[in-house]
């Protein structure tokens, strides 16, 4: 049975695609002294990549609702954590 099908479901579609990204260094990848870690290296820069661009992706949307809403920096509240009330004891 492929490995691969024995991996999380949850992730199995992420990972065939990052396989088929790799698959796009092929050349590069095959002319390495070490092509499995060459191949791990071009996995880790593609992420580094959407990384990178998803980061981007969230600043330009943050820069325009700030502008939308005419206001500074979006301050996100923290979670609020509730604190146990102390009863009175009844006399």
């Amino acid at each position: 049975m492929n490995w691969r099908k024995k991996v999380d479901p949850i992730i199995r579609n992420h990972l065939e695609i990052q396989i088929r990204e790799a698959a796009k260094n092929k050349k590069a990848i095959s002319s390495s002294p070490d092509p499995k870690i060459a191949q791990l290296w071009c996995a880790i820069a593609d992420l580094s990549k959407q990384n990178f661009d998803l980061s981007l992706r969230v600043k330009y949307m943050e820069r325009a609702l700030r502008e939308a809403l005419k206001q500074k920096p979006l301050v996100v509240p923290k979670p609020t954590t509730k604190k146990k009330s102390k009863k009175k004891k009844s006399k």
